[in-house]
């Protein structure tokens, strides 16, 4: 006769609650310093899309080495001695403290980010985060051990919440509240007692029975589930494909919709819900209605540019709306990850082979890391990864079916079942491969770096060709083909916008320094007079190559003036000249690094306009190209001018077909309110004589009632969700 389980104590039952706060915390502070760090590093490498990517890759790699400490220290430590070996590693995670990397880290030159980047993290970030990685699958272990009539995969998903309120929290409440450095010694104190918590529920744990001579896995239906290499395949490919698509789903909506932070954050936060979700309870993971929500997303995501078109433009506007495109991306990725994360906890094994579990989980995910964040850059000429994730969830979606007895590509299944779902899924792999490999006849060239895709492309205006290179999906420069119109700016940059007529205002004669943050193809050249001395900063090298080494483009070898190109970011650069050489002014300096949906924050903080104004010459202009399709900078360039002691003026322009201009903003900055008083006077002079209605410029002088609620950037402090259109 077997003797009936002992009711828990009310002491034994309260200290679950010590177990499921210390994972739920170090969930929080792993989520919370992720977005911490990227917004320190991003500045230091030009607010690339892809140094996100790149940290996601070594949070993954780093989250495996935390997850193979914890399968060895459960595996091969004796119970009696985890407490201990975990309080050293502790304690030399606290040592590694702080995880901000400080100023010592910045670049100094031009170099490909990738190694720096991975050096900066492995350095700072590494041994804390993995240290807080183990929590989980360690405290899992100490619990199933003290608990062994209750399952601890639950606890997987108290974690993914603990994951989601940090990245909810920190762009809301925290950035806009805090500077950077505040936020990382309350992150430092958040860690120093989640590790103390997490020791105490070793300390808990000390006399237990190991979870393999006493763990009943009460309730547990993976007991059915054999570890064979075929599961241990799928556990592999699983989390790693689910990677992929987080990651591939990340660069679409960057690259192709815009580049801002909040955008990392949703992919992430629709990746991490499937975790709770799935892990929560076997009963929420349900095949078919995931099927046609993945079929939906797939028929908006990729279908989409087939048969939007034919309903009218009025759908064709809806559907490249940011909200509608937002929408789509997130819902195929929560559909795959509900489908890839629900598989994956069918599969789980029994509590005793839990921390192997996890660890094939977790190195799954890295793998996928490294896949999307080292090795695509390098392989790949454009970005292949969103297309290649969604071809291996169809192919995984069958693999795990078919490893099912009851699913409907099971050996219990209908005969027919893959006349159907064959010819099907190949016709979704063949549209998947048309659209990426097939030959665009407009594309002259194609390069991938770091920093992003550049692609050149031949057009078509009336009559006249035209070359456009396109970085993202933000135009760059364009320029004509004939002889008539070569050597004349175009967009942004053309005769009736701010810029233009600014340039045109000299004098005949007048000798000018121009500096240019931000090279494009060039068009500002087209300005350069003889004698004039030009100098244009340029972070990204293929950009460099496309301009000046291609032959693509001419503005360069066409100007008149002394054209001089600097690789690297522009703050290094300018600060290094400076120092070496304080009399080299700039008459006017010219920031265009802003149009694009990647907003460079280093370039817009107190600290870089402390720059620009050494820059300058005593009667020197300031010009910022503010024209953002997401972003509102005219009153915070204006409000960071009068911090430095700058009056400004901002301009509004309209399109101008006649004379080859877009509608662009502009904001000028000088030292005294006379210059701008008769920049303004030439401006509109200007603008008459190109026979331009005088409604089509709009000056406004900034004044302090204009910006007083613009909070003051610094390299500590930045908010630009505040400065996000809430119209897109």
């Amino acid at each position: 006769m077997t003797s009936a389980s002992p009711e828990p104590s009310p002491q034994r039952d309260a200290g679950r609650w010590l177990y499921i706060l210390a994972i739920f915390a170090s969930a929080f502070c792993i989520f919370l310093v992720q977005p911490m760090v990227g917004k320190r590093i991003l500045p230091w490498f030009g607010g690339a899309p892809a140094v996100w990517t790149l940290c996601l890759a070594f949070y993954q790699s780093t989250l495996f080495l935390g997850y193979a400490y914890a399968h060895l220290l459960i595996r091969f430590a004796k119970p009696s001695h985890q407490l201990g070996l975990h309080a050293v590693a502790v304690a030399a995670a606290l040592i590694a403290l702080p995880v901000l990397p400080d100023e010592s880290w910045k670049p100094l030159v031009a170099a490909e980010p990738t190694a720096p980047i991975l050096a900066m993290l492995l350095a700072n970030v590494a041994l804390p985060f993995m240290l807080l990685a183990s929590t989980g699958p360690l405290v899992q272990a100490w619990f199933s051990r003290r608990y062994p009539d209750r399952s601890p995969y639950p606890l997987y998903a108290v974690s993914n919440v603990g994951s989601v309120l940090a990245l909810v929290s920190y762009p809301l409440l925290l950035e806009p509240r805090l500077p950077l450095s505040e936020t990382g010694t309350l992150w430092s104190v958040g860690f120093a007692m989640t590790a103390a918590a997490v020791l105490a529920c070793a300390a808990m744990t000390r006399g237990s029975a190991p979870a393999s001579e006493n763990s009943s896995d009460a309730g547990d239906d993976a007991l059915r589930i054999r570890t064979t290499p075929t599961v241990v395949a799928l556990w592999l490919f699983l989390s790693g494909t689910a990677v992929v698509m987080l990651m591939g789903i990340t660069n679409k909506l960057c690259l192709d919709v815009a580049s801002v932070p909040f955008l990392w954050i949703l992919p992430l936060l629709a990746y991490l819900v499937t975790f709770i979700v799935c892990f929560a309870s076997e009963r929420t993971y349900r095949r078919t209605p995931l099927l046609m929500l993945f079929a939906a997303g797939l028929l908006l995501t990729v279908g989409g540019p087939l048969w939007i078109p034919a309903l009218g433009a009025q759908a064709q506007l809806v559907a490249g709306s940011i909200y509608v495109q937002i929408l789509s991306f997130c819902t195929l990725l929560f559909a795959s990850c509900m489908i890839m994360h629900g598989e994956l906890y069918r599969l789980r094994p029994p509590t005793r082979s839990l921390t192997a579990f996890y660890l094939c989980v977790s190195f799954g995910g890295a793998m996928g890391g490294i896949f999307v964040g080292i090795l695509a850059p390098v392989v790949f000429t454009n970005y292949f990864e969103f297309e290649l994730g969604l071809a291996l969830v169809v192919l995984l979606m069958i693999a795990a079916c078919a490893n099912d007895r009851d699913s409907f590509l099971g050996a219990n299944g209908p005969s027919w079942r893959w006349l159907v779902v064959g010819p099907l899924s190949l016709v979704l792999l063949g549209l998947l491969s048309w659209q990426n490999f097939r030959i665009d006849p407009d594309l002259l060239s194609q390069e991938r770096s770091f920093f992003g895709v550049v692609r050149v492309s031949q057009a078509k205006s009336g009559d006249s060709d035209l070359r456009v290179l396109t970085h993202g999906s933000t135009v760059h420069g364009m320029q004509y083909l004939d002889d008539t119109r070569r050597k004349l700016a175009t967009s942004y940059f053309g005769k009736a916008t701010g810029v233009g007529l600014a340039l045109d205002s000299r004098l005949q004669g007048e000798q000018t320094r121009v500096g240019v943050i931000g090279l494009g193809i060039g068009t500002l050249a087209a300005y350069g007079r003889s004698g004039d001395f030009m100098r244009f900063y340029e972070i990204d090298p293929a950009v460099i190559r496309v301009a000046r080494d291609s032959g693509e483009f001419s503005y360069l070898s066409d100007s008149d003036a002394e054209i001089e190109l600097v690789l690297g970011d522009a703050r290094i650069s300018i600060a290094t000249e400076q120092a070496l050489d304080p009399s080299l002014d700039f008459d006017i300096l010219i920031v265009d690094a802003f149009n694009s949906d990647t907003v460079p924050v280093h370039l817009m903080t107190q600290e870089m306009f402390e720059n620009y104004v050494g820059a300058l010459a005593t009667d020197g202009l300031l010009a910022f190209h503010v024209s953002n399709r997401h972003f509102d900078l005219m009153r915070l360039v204006a409000r960071m001018g009068m911090e430095a002691g700058l009056q400004s003026i901002t301009v509004v322009t309209f399109t101008s077909i006649e004379h080859l201009s877009l509608k662009a903003r502009w904001v000028f900055l000088a030292r005294e309110r006379n210059q701008i008083t008769r920049l303004e006077r030439d401006l509109k002079r200007g603008h008459r004589a190109l026979g331009i209605a005088p409604s089509l410029i709009r000056t406004h002088f900034t004044r302090l009632i204009d910006v007083k609620r613009v909070p003051v950037w610094t390299d500590d402090y930045s908010d630009l969700y505040s400065l996000l259109k809430r119209k897109w």
